[in-house]
């Protein structure tokens, strides 16, 4: 292969709105003797990343002087959590004593956020990479597999001790992390409840102080989501609309005694829905808060229900168990579990866009944009996933 000094790369050299803070650059890269250098074949756009872009997020990459080729005194971060990437090459220094996957040619993930994957090459420590030798899984797949669905997974085993026959309830099922809740659930004999939106999103503007007397239309897609949601392995697919008001679904989740995880990714009154069918002594796990509403949970079940509320956010988790050896072996057991669910064809790949990047002119950093606002708008109903070109 031919010697590597620098990559095509998406960043931003200060914080702020993605149309106008993304750039697409040539960076430099570092020669390093006890690295790896890896070539991303697929990198996702996830909400976390365009988080970054805006600075909101908890964890923000760092901003790097002498990383722009053609100007070096402006400091750039590259974006990107999450992707998969082979090897292309390996440090005469690094150590592979029992590590036979760290080679030219081995596909890889990234172990944790902030890894700079919106790019072409990168030189990393291969203590930061997780290998991804199932052939059995896609690219596509596995570019997806450590955010989303290892956050289903983590939520479906540290909060609760699930047995077969129990079940899960969940808002904003139809999400990507939702999907994959639905069908990990049911790998493990596990039955859903999976609340939607059966309305269409509306927008207020932001210096508005009257709410609109109009209702929102029916959501067009609604009975197609569901047949999809199904087939995924939903037993129960309903709208916000529907658990509120239908009261045959409301004596049918008051008769289930199994109800003992509600998952949360909304916030506000869904948040509600969700807490008033568990069981006693359940627990309401938050993981996102896609109506920016804070979660309401009613006093009479915390104190008569004795509801556990707790939150979760996998980057945490991913940090503990860079200092925990136990959590690093169970890390280990998660991505086989989940490379076999997609192997066997158990835990399906998103719908996604593949988004071609080929050069650093305006033509090209347009599509990236286009790409960025689809996924913060969330209208096409697929990921978008950058592909990097040579």
């Amino acid at each position: 292969m031919r010697s590597l000094s620098s990559s095509l790369s998406i960043g931003f050299s200060k914080h702020g709105a993605p149309e106008s803070s993304l750039a697409l650059q040539r960076t430099l890269l570092s020669s390093q003797r006890d690295a790896v250098t890896v070539r991303f074949r697929l990198s996702p756009v996830n909400p976390a990343d365009i988080n970054q872009i805006q600075g909101t997020y908890p964890i923000l990459p760092k901003l790097q002087a002498n990383l722009l080729q053609n100007d070096p005194e402006t400091p750039f971060a590259i974006c990107g959590n999450e992707g998969v990437a082979e090897i292309v090459s390996v440090g005469e220094n690094v150590d592979t004593a029992g590590k036979d996957w760290i080679k030219v040619g081995s596909r890889v993930v990234m172990k944790s956020a902030g890894a700079g994957t919106w790019s072409q090459y990168a030189v990393m420590n291969p203590s930061n990479l997780v290998p991804m030798n199932n052939s059995g899984v896609s690219d596509l797949a596995a570019a997806t597999i450590m955010v989303n669905p290892c956050t289903a997974y983590r939520m479906l085993r540290d909060f609760e001790d699930l047995k077969p026959g129990d079940t899960v309830i969940q808002n904003g099922a139809n999400s990507a992390v939702g999907q994959a809740v639905i069908q990990i659930a049911k790998s493990r004999n596990l039955k859903t409840i999976n609340i939607i939106r059966g309305t269409t999103a509306t927008t207020t503007p932001r210096n508005s102080t009257t709410k609109s007397s109009t209702p929102p239309p029916p959501r067009p897609d609604l009975d197609a989501l569901r047949s999809r949601l199904t087939a995924l392995g939903a037993d129960m697919v309903v709208t916000e609309e529907e658990i509120r008001t239908d009261r045959s679904i409301q004596q049918h989740l008051k008769s289930s005694s199994t109800i003992k995880l509600g998952l949360n990714c909304v916030g506000g009154k869904s948040a509600a829905s969700i807490a008033r069918w568990l069981q006693p002594s359940a627990s309401l796990v938050t993981y996102g808060g896609m109506s920016k509403q804070p979660v309401e949970i009613p006093t009479s079940l915390l104190i008569f229900k004795d509801l556990k509320v707790k939150g979760f956010w996998m980057t945490r988790w991913n940090e503990l168990a860079a200092s925990k050896a136990e959590l690093e072996v169970e890390r280990e057991a998660m991505i086989r579990e989940l490379c076999r669910l997609s192997a066997a064809g158990l835990l399906a790949t998103p719908d996604c866009e593949i988004v071609d990047v080929d050069g650093d002119g305006a033509e090209c950093l347009e599509i990236v944009k286009r790409a960025v606002d689809v996924a913060m708008r969330g209208g096409s109903g697929k990921k978008q996933v950058f592909r990097f070109l040579d």
